[in-house]
């Protein structure tokens, strides 16, 4: 565990290959005793490496070397989970689990999610939970001061514009239309009534906007124009809702009270939208089926191409973890306006995937570059069968055989060279799938819904500004700029629950490779106490917890360090004092006794170790021996041992022996 993150990270990877080639040399070396055949173990190593080549196919492209130059903490940590799968030992042996776990989680973790975001909402305004929004939008004897928000920054990426009876808009809407107070309320549906009929929702259903408590909220209507409460009495045109908040039971009127209550009434992580998004995010699907036009394609690419970045800040660790959420990041990962700024070999990436989407191709990034048709009718039937689905296991199943069925594709299968690529297309999909879920599960999230909540309350809460916000962004790029804490913060929240879950899988696979290696070590050993150690420590291995924060890199690679290096570094268990006493009886080191036992071990491997047929000597042991001699003979001359001696316990005899800890350099 050092100070450079990459080393770590490499360092981390190495390990893995290391104690895998370990495992596999026991049995190579079984191998080589019964058979005395080389080819085998040619034939092993040749199987390895073309499984690193599957996994890595298309890196050499000058291309994905660009793309591919950062990466985030979630790839790094792919990768190394990819290692794993190297090994026999592996709990889990294709990028399929992690899919598995990732959609899980996406589901599983919904209410951890909202108070993400409620915290981060507030946070983000720079008030206390406990803030009232009273003094701001009400006056003595009066029902509520109203609040106009533009369509466009609760809309952020334009699913209004078309209803939930498109047969491709369908999949951005709830199932059904819920009455109001249903939970979950179908708000997206209620937003685009709203936009239709020009009727508040209390004109259409009896009632305010009802939250989960059962109080009603706000009332909200659409309308084209509204005179401003302050200034000259001059109509401003436009797209706007209009919200009039309501008084509570008790005034209570905190910000965290209003956002739990609306957001109670929300399923803020819609599985139907987040297939959906993902889809089009694999496959440009509804970009390409719904005509987006460049400019718009352009916008959400960027957005996508920031929140990738996001995913590449790692919190400071030399700083405590804030857990308000509100700590500032390292010098190093200052976030300014230039984080948003992309670079021209970035914009010519995005134009490349625009052009392919617009000719209704797609190009799956380390797939050999190979350009695909994109099944627009196979992913709509797969996207119909998931809305159909009630339970959300039922809908993890489907979109996972969607997955598969598009891998499977006939006509890809046609264009696809017959070399086994198939194999490779699915783990390039997949992978794809799991680098990019968390940034469509916030693009998922930030649907028109869960904006007129966190809007009300900015609007509310800096109602003398509201000029300003209503000015300060139109579309989702000019959104993360405006709200660039919010954004970095939530994402990053976002992305360390998916880090935490491949840790998980991870720390699996490790564990099962470390304790392989730990097994034979203890079947080596003679010494009873050894293997008494050792059982206590693989015992302990299972109990190892530590707190890890997931924004933190280092934290997390240094744990998986942890886990590897427990491995060897824990078996130094040391001497009794007695042992220790008679070690001045020792000969010392001796270069003819050490090239000995090694030739023995490699005639037990069955490698030839005598000379050669036509009577010259045998260059390998000269080559052994040359290596034994030459570090014997540099620890001879210039080897140093330091002890550290503590200091002695005293005994009216003298005092007592003691062990002494040293280096050798």
């Amino acid at each position: 565990m050092g100070l450079d993150l990459k080393k770590d990270y490499s360092s981390a990877k190495s390990k893995i290959s290391a104690y895998g080639t370990v495992i596999e040399n026991k049995k190579n070396q079984a191998l080589k005793q019964k058979e005395k055949v080389k080819s085998s173990v040619d034939k092993k190593k040749s199987e390895v490496v073309n499984q690193i080549n599957e996994l890595k196919s298309g890196t050499n492209d000058i291309k994905n070397q660009i793309k591919s130059q950062v990466k985030d903490q979630l790839e790094e940590l792919l990768d190394i989970f990819k290692t794993t799968l190297n090994s026999k030992t592996s709990k889990y042996k294709s990028l399929s689990s992690v899919v598995d776990f990732f959609l899980k989680a996406a589901e599983n973790t919904k209410p951890k999610i909202k108070e993400i975001l409620i915290d981060e909402i507030v946070t983000m305004i720079g008030c206390s939970e406990e803030q009232s929004y009273n003094d701001m939008v009400f006056s003595p004897n009066q029902s509520g001061q109203k609040i106009y928000i533009k369509v466009s920054q609760v809309d952020l990426f334009k699913k209004l514009q078309l209803g939930p009876d498109d047969e491709k808009a369908k999949y951005f809407y709830e199932d059904v239309d819920t009455p109001n107070g249903t939970l979950p309320f179908s708000c997206n549906r209620d937003l685009y009534k709203r936009l239709q009929t020009g009727q508040s929702i209390s004109q259409q259903t009896g009632s305010d906007y009802i939250g989960e408590s059962g109080q009603q909220l706000f009332d909200i209507k659409y309308v084209t124009s509204y005179i401003p409460p302050t200034g000259p009495p001059i109509p401003v045109n436009g797209d706007f809702f209009e919200i009039e908040l309501k008084n509570q039971i008790n005034n209570r009127t905190s910000v965290s009270d209003f956002l739990r209550d609306y957001y109670g009434t929300l399923d803020i992580l819609d599985f139907n939208i987040l297939s959906a998004e993902l889809m089009n995010t694999l496959t440009g699907v509804f970009d390409f089926s719904m005509g987006l036009s460049s400019d718009e394609m352009r916008e959400q690419k960027k957005f996508d191409l920031i929140l990738k970045r996001i995913m590449g800040v790692c919190t400071d660790p030399t700083k405590k973890i804030d857990v308000q959420g509100t700590a500032k990041l390292s010098e190093l990962d200052t976030i300014d306006d230039s984080f948003f700024d992309i670079s021209n070999q970035e914009l010519r990436n995005i134009e490349t995937q625009i052009n392919n989407t617009l000719k209704g191709n797609v190009e799956f990034e380390g797939c050999d570059g190979i350009i695909l048709p994109i099944p627009v009718k196979a992913t709509l039937e797969n996207l119909d069968d998931i809305i159909t689905e009630n339970k959300s296991s039922n809908k993890i199943e489907k979109l996972q055989q969607g997955i598969d069925d598009m891998v499977n594709n006939p006509d890809w299968k046609v264009m696809v060279p017959k070399l086994g690529l198939d194999i490779n297309l699915k783990v390039g999909v997949e992978g794809n799938l799991i680098v990019k879920l968390p940034r469509v599960v916030f693009k998922s999230i930030l649907t028109p819904k869960v904006m007129l909540g966190l809007l009300i309350m900015v609007k509310a809460i800096k109602n003398k500004a509201s000029d300003e916000l209503e000015n300060l962004f139109d579309n989702i790029n000019e959104f993360m700029k405006s709200f660039k804490k919010f954004t970095v913060e939530f994402m990053r929240k976002i992305t360390a629950i998916f880090i935490q879950e491949l840790f998980k899988i991870i720390k699996k696979n490790i564990k099962q490779l470390v304790e392989t290696i730990l097994s034979d070590i203890i079947n080596e050993a003679k010494n009873k106490q050894v293997k008494m150690y050792a059982s206590i420590i693989s015992a302990l291995f299972i109990l190892i917890q530590a707190f890890i924060d997931y924004r933190n890199c280092k934290s997390v690679i240094d744990e998986i360090l942890k886990l590897l290096n427990l491995a060897l570094s824990q078996l130094n268990l040391g001497l009794p004092l007695f042992a220790l006493a008679g070690a001045q009886f020792l000969s010392g080191v001796s270069t003819i006794r050490s090239f000995s036992n090694i030739i023995e071990n490699l005639q037990k491997q069955g490698l030839p170790t005598g000379d050669l047929p036509d009577g010259s000597p045998n260059l390998m042991n000269m080559s052994i021996m040359g290596i034994i001699d030459g570090q014997n003979n540099e620890m001879a001359e210039n080897g140093k041992l330091e002890l550290f001696i503590p200091p002695l316990a005293v005994t009216p005899g003298g005092t007592l022996p003691t062990k002494g800890y040293g280096k050798f350099i």
